[in-house]
C-alpha cells in the first residue's frame, strides 16, 4: 500500500485517533478539579506541576509552565520540571506505599508486621515520649523528634519541627550531616548559601562547574548554562569523571578526586604571581590588609593595643582588628568589624589607606615590641608551595591547563563558579569551598560580577509561627556530622579503617593516636550540649545529644550513614524507634511503629527554598481526591499525636508529673506542660489565644498562616496562586544581600559591593584569615593544600581505587529508586561505572557482576564498563536502597567515617555552631578494589 498522505490515506486512523482522544479525556478529568503540586524531596529543584486526576484517582502530572518573564532579553524558567518528577503519580500508588498504621512484631528489620488502628499506634508512640520526659533520669535529653530531607518545605515541615520544639526533643542538622553545609563558604562569608538565581548563569562570561553536573542533577535550571553558551559564555567543567555537563563544555578538567582544594591552591598561585588580582577590592572587602603577628601567627586585636573600661569593652575589643595605613605610617583600626562600632567599611571616611605588603613593628599594650604582616603577605607565603608544576602530580591537572583555568576566572567581567556538593563529602572539603572563595575575592567576584553558587537561599520572615513559639520553647539542636558519628560508633570504624599515614597526610602531620585523642575530647565537651551550657559569648563546642527514644519523618538514614557499622549501632542505643514516610525505605524496615503520611500530591504545602528561583510554589489537591489507605498529611498527624499526648498526661496517674523540667534556653517557663499539649500546639491554649496567634493542626492552616505571616509572600493568597498556575512570586523583602530587582536575575552581595555593607563575618569582610589555634596548628590559618585521608593515595596500597557516588540520573537520592518506570529506563539494578582498560587488565566484560571491597567490607554491583570513568576511580551513583543489592550489603558497607579537626574548631568569630557553621559527613574517603564476581 502506498500512502502519501498518513493522515488521509493511512486505514483506521478513526480507532487510533478516538482511543487517544479518550485517554486524554480520561486522564484530564475535569478542568475545575485539577490541583497543584511539586516535589519536596531533596532536589531543591522546586517545580510546579498541574495534575490531573479521574474520579479522585491522580492520574499524571504536567509542568505547570505558567512562570511569568522577568525580562524578555533573558531565557525564562519555564517549564520547570524533570523525568523524576514527571512520573510521580505513578509512584505514590506502588507496592511499597505504607498504607496503614503498623506495629513490629518480629525482630527489627524482619519484616513481621501487624496493623493497628491510628488510636492504638499513637497511644504506644505517646506513652514512649511521655515516660522518657518525665523519667528523672532522660528527660528531653534522651528524645529526638526530627525531620530528615525527604521533607523540605514551608508548610508541612513545620508540624514535626513544632512538635519536637515543643517537647524539648533534640535534633540535627540535615545540611551536615548529608554532607551539604558549606562550611568553608561559611568561613570565607559568614553564610554557607551564597550565589545567584539560575538565570544569571546567561549573561555570564565563565561558567565553572566546578565538582558540579548540573544536567543530571540540576536538570530544571541547566538550560540556563547551555543557553549562557549560545550567549558566548564559556563553560569549564572540573570532575573527576566525564559527566553529561562535560560532554558539552568548552573545557573539561578532570582532577584527581578529592585533590580539588589543592588545584584551587594553584589557581591563587598564578593569580598571585601573575598579579591577576585586585588590591583596591582586597584593601576594602576582604581582611588580607589586617596586621598579624610573625610570631604568633594571630591576628592583633585592640585588646593587644588598648585597656578596656569593662568586660563588655573587653569582648568587643576582641573583636576590632588593626591594618598598616599608609597615610599615617602606623596601626588603623578598621571600621565595620564586628567589635566596632563604625558598621561601614567605607575607609575614606576614617583616613585610612590599608598596606597590603610588608612587614612592620608595633608596641603592644605591655610595652611589647611585635613584628607584624599582613594576611595577604601569609597567603602569598602559604600559596607559594603550590606552583602547578608542584601540584600536577597530586591533581593530576597540567600546569598549562592551571594557567588557563586562572585567567578564564580573572579576566573576564563576569564569572560564576558553581560548587558542586561532591565537594563537601570529601575529608577536606572544607578548604576545597574556601580556597575557591578566596579564588573570587582576589578576583572581585561579588554581586554583578559573579562569584561563588553554592546554593542561594532568600530571606522568608515570619515562619516560625509555624515551626516556633515566639520564643516561649526553642529547639535543642545538635551537631550533624557530630551527631552521626557518635549514633553510628565512627570511632571505632574510623580506627578500624585509617592508619597513621593516613592522618598523618591529611591533617598536618599530627598522628592517628593524637588525632584520636583530641577528638574524642572534643566529643566528650559537647555530650549533652556540654562547653555551651557555660559559655557567656556564644557556642563553643560541637554539641550532641544521645536519645534513645525517636520519631523521626522522612530521613533516609540507614541508606545514607557511612560503614557497616552505623545502623547496628543507632538501633541498639535506640529503646524506641517510630518512623513516619509514605513509602517503606530502609529506614522504616527497621522502625516499631511506622505511621504512614501522604505524599506531595494529597497535601496543601508551599516551597520556597532555595533561591535558585523567584517562585514559591503551591501543593494544592485535586478536588474529591481519594485517601490512599489511612494516610495523613504531617499537621493532621502530629496535631493527633499531640492531643494523644495530651490526653496521657491527664490521666490520673500522669497528671502530678506532666510539667517536665528543662533547661530555660528550651523551655522558658522552666518546664513543658504537657496536659496541655495539644491546646499549645494548635494555638487555642489561653496564652496563645491571648496573644492572637494563628490556628494551626491541618496542612491547609498551615498554609494560610504562612501566606499571611511571611512578608515576603505579601499580598499573595491560596486562591491567587492557583489562578495563575500554582505558584507566587516573591517580593523584594526576599532579598537578603543583594536588592531582588523585578527585571533581572539575583546575584549575592551586592550591598556589600556598592553600599558597604558588612559581611557576617568577624571581620565583616570576605575572611582569608582565621587565626583559632586549631587553624593554626593544622596550617591552615589562611588558605592552603592538604592531600586527603583516603588510603587509596598510599603507594602500593591494596584498595588502590577511590569510590564515587554521585547523585543519581535516574531518582532523587534514594526516592523514586523503586520507581517501576524509572527502572525500566536503566539496568534497573546497581550500576558500577568501571574504567574501560582497567576492566579488560581485570577480565571484566559489561554486565558481569563484580565483588567490590575494602577492610570495612564488601557489596556487589553490575559492571558498567565505560571510558567517561577514570582509571582509578569507580562510579555508582547513588541513592540505590540496600535491598536493591544482593545479599541486602549496599556501597555504605566499605565507606568509612571521621571528623576533620577544622570543622570540629568552634568559639571564633563567626565561626561558631549553628545552622551556618556545623561540619560535614563524607561520603568520598573509601578506597576499594574490585574483581569479577561468581555469584
Amino acid at each position: 500500500m502506498s500512502v502519501e498522505n498518513g493522515k488521509n490515506d493511512y486505514p483506521n486512523t478513526n480507532y487510533t485517533e478516538e482511543m487517544y482522544r479518550n485517554e486524554f479525556s480520561f486522564t484530564y478529568g475535569k478542568k475545575e478539579e485539577h490541583g497543584f503540586a511539586y516535589h519536596c524531596v531533596n532536589c531543591q529543584g522546586n517545580c510546579a506541576w498541574e495534575v490531573w486526576s479521574h474520579n479522585g484517582v491522580i492520574t499524571r502530572e504536567n509542568q505547570s509552565a505558567r512562570y511569568p518573564v522577568i525580562n524578555a532579553k533573558i531565557p525564562d524558567f519555564n517549564p520547570r520540571g524533570c523525568n523524576k518528577g514527571v512520573q510521580h503519580s505513578q509512584v505514590m500508588y506502588q507496592k511499597d506505599r505504607i498504607l496503614y498504621p503498623m506495629i513490629r512484631v518480629g525482630e527489627r528489620g524482619e519484616g513481621k508486621w501487624r496493623r493497628a488502628s491510628w488510636d492504638e499506634a499513637a497511644e504506644k508512640i505517646c506513652q514512649e515520649i511521655f515516660n522518657t520526659l518525665t523519667d528523672p533520669e532522660r528527660g528531653p535529653d534522651k528524645l529526638m523528634v526530627h525531620a530528615g530531607t525527604g521533607l523540605l518545605t514551608e508548610g508541612r515541615r513545620g508540624a514535626p519541627l513544632r512538635f519536637s520544639t515543643q517537647l524539648g526533643a533534640n535534633r540535627i542538622y540535615p545540611s551536615s550531616y548529608l554532607g551539604d553545609m558549606f562550611s568553608g563558604a561559611a568561613i570565607a562569608y559568614g553564610e554557607g548559601n551564597v550565589g545567584c538565581t539560575w538565570d544569571f548563569m546567561y549573561n555570564v562570561d565563565t561558567a565553572v562547574m566546578w565538582g558540579g553536573n548540573p544536567s543530571v542533577s540540576r536538570i530544571p535550571d541547566a538550560h540556563f548554562v547551555w543557553e549562557g553558551k549560545y550567549n558566548g559564555a564559556k563553560i569549564i567543567v572540573i570532575t573527576p569523571e566525564f559527566n553529561a555537563t562535560a560532554k558539552s563544555a568548552d573545557l573539561w578538567i578532570p582532577i584527581k578526586a578529592g585533590s580539588d582544594n589543592i588545584l584551587a591552591m594553584s589557581v591563587i598561585q598564578v593569580i598571585l604571581d601573575q598579579k591577576l588580582y585586585k588590591p583596591e577590592f582586597m584593601k576594602s572587602y576582604t581582611d588580607l590588609p589586617f596586621l598579624v603577628d610573625v610570631e604568633t601567627q594571630k591576628m592583633i586585636r585592640r585588646s593587644d593595643m588598648e585597656h578596656a573600661a569593662s568586660p563588655e569593652d573587653h569582648h568587643k575589643y576582641e573583636e576590632e582588628f588593626y591594618c598598616w595605613n599608609a597615610r599615617t605610617h602606623g596601626p588603623a583600626l578598621m571600621p565595620g568589624t564586628e567589635g566596632s562600632e563604625h558598621k561601614s567599611l567605607r575607609l575614606e571616611e576614617h583616613g585610612i589607606a590599608p598596606v597590603l605588603e610588608g612587614e612592620f613593628k608595633i608596641t603592644d599594650i605591655h610595652g611589647k615590641e611585635r613584628t607584624v604582616t599582613t594576611a595577604f603577605e601569609m597567603l602569598k607565603k602559604s600559596a607559594a608551595k603550590f606552583a602547578p608544576e608542584q601540584t600536577k602530580d597530586i591533581t593530576g591537572v597540567h600546569p598549562d591547563t592551571v594557567v588557563q583555568l586562572a585567567k578564564d576566572i580573572a579576566l573576564p567581567q563576569v564569572v560564576e563558579i558553581t560548587t558542586g556538593f561532591s565537594l563537601n563529602k570529601y575529608f577536606n572539603g572544607v578548604m576545597s569551598i574556601w580556597n575557591i572563595s578566596s579564588i573570587c575575592g582576589l578576583t572581585g567576584r561579588m554581586g554583578p560580577y559573579g562569584g561563588l553558587n553554592t546554593e542561594n537561599e532568600f530571606s522568608l520572615s515570619g515562619l516560625g509561627a509555624l515551626s516556633g513559639f515566639s520564643g516561649k520553647y526553642k529547639p535543642r539542636f545538635g551537631s550533624g556530622f557530630v551527631g552521626e558519628f557518635v549514633f553510628g560508633d565512627g570511632m571505632k570504624t574510623f580506627d578500624q579503617y585509617f592508619s597513621d599515614e593516613d592522618v598523618k597526610r591529611a591533617q598536618n602531620g599530627m598522628s592517628k593516636e593524637e588525632y584520636m585523642a583530641v577528638v574524642n575530647q572534643i566529643i566528650k565537651d559537647g555530650e549533652n550540649g556540654g562547653l555551651n551550657n557555660t559559655s557567656e559569648h556564644g557556642n563553643v563546642v560541637k554539641p550532641w545529644w544521645q536519645p534513645d527514644t525517636a520519631l523521626i519523618v522522612a530521613d533516609s538514614k540507614f541508606r545514607r550513614n557511612k560503614g557497616n557499622e552505623y545502623r547496628k549501632a543507632f538501633l541498639s542505643k535506640m529503646k524506641h524507634y517510630f518512623y513516619v514516610d509514605y513509602r517503606m525505605s530502609e529506614a522504616a524496615q527497621y522502625a516499631d511503629v511506622l505511621l504512614p503520611a501522604k505524599s506531595h500530591y494529597e497535601v496543601y504545602d508551599l516551597r520556597t527554598s532555595p533561591g535558585y528561583h523567584r517562585f514559591t510554589n503551591l501543593a494544592q489537591p485535586v478536588a474529591n481526591i481519594k485517601n490512599v489507605g489511612e494516610a495523613k498529611d504531617e499537621w493532621t498527624m502530629f496535631a493527633f499525636l499531640a492531643k494523644k499526648l495530651e490526653e496521657i498526661a491527664n490521666r490520673p496517674e500522669n497528671i502530678d508529673k506532666a510539667k517536665v523540667k528543662d533547661d530555660k534556653r528550651y523551655a522558658k517557663p522552666g518546664f513543658h506542660d504537657l496536659t496541655i499539649f495539644h491546646k499549645e500546639y494548635t494555638n487555642t491554649d489561653e496564652e496563645s489565644e491571648g496573644e492572637g496567634e494563628v490556628y494551626l493542626g491541618t496542612d491547609k492552616m498551615a498554609v494560610e498562616a504562612a501566606l499571611e505571616k511571611c512578608d515576603q509572600y505579601n499580598p499573595w493568597t491560596m486562591e491567587k496562586m492557583y489562578k495563575v498556575g500554582g505558584f507566587l512570586l516573591i517580593n523584594e523583602k526576599a532579598a537578603k544581600s543583594s536588592p531582588l530587582y523585578s527585571d533581572r536575575p539575583y546575584s549575592s552581595m551586592e550591598n556589600h559591593l556598592y553600599k558597604f555593607e558588612r559581611l557576617d563575618t568577624v571581620s565583616g569582610r570576605q575572611t582569608f584569615y582565621v587565626d583559632h589555634d586549631r587553624f593554626i596548628q593544622m596550617g591552615a590559618a589562611t588558605n592552603t593544600g592538604m592531600e586527603g585521608i583516603n588510603p587509596a593515595d598510599n603507594k602500593g596500597s591494596t584498595t588502590p581505587y577511590k569510590l564515587m557516588t554521585p547523585h543519581a540520573r535516574w531518582s532523587i537520592h534514594s526516592n523514586y529508586k523503586t520507581s517501576r518506570t524509572l527502572l525500566r529506563l536503566q539496568r534497573g539494578v546497581p550500576a558500577m561505572m568501571v574504567n574501560r582498560e582497567v576492566a579488560k587488565a581485570k577480565g571484566i566484560e559489561d554486565g558481569d557482576t563484580i565483588r567490590i571491597f575494602n577492610a570495612l567490607g564488601e557489596f556487589y554491583a553490575n559492571a558498567k564498563v565505560s571510558s567517561s570513568c577514570p582509571p582509578d576511580g569507580l562510579v555508582i551513583e547513588h541513592g540505590w536502597e540496600p535491598y536493591m543489592y544482593k545479599f541486602n550489603k549496599g556501597h555504605n558497607e566499605v565507606v568509612p567515617t571521621a571528623l576533620n579537626l577544622l570543622e570540629m574548631a568552634d568559639g571564633w568569630g563567626h565561626l561558631k555552631f549553628g545552622g551556618l557553621w556545623d561540619g560535614n559527613q563524607y561520603a568520598y574517603d573509601g578506597a576499594v578494589n574490585f574483581e569479577k564476581a561468581n555469584v
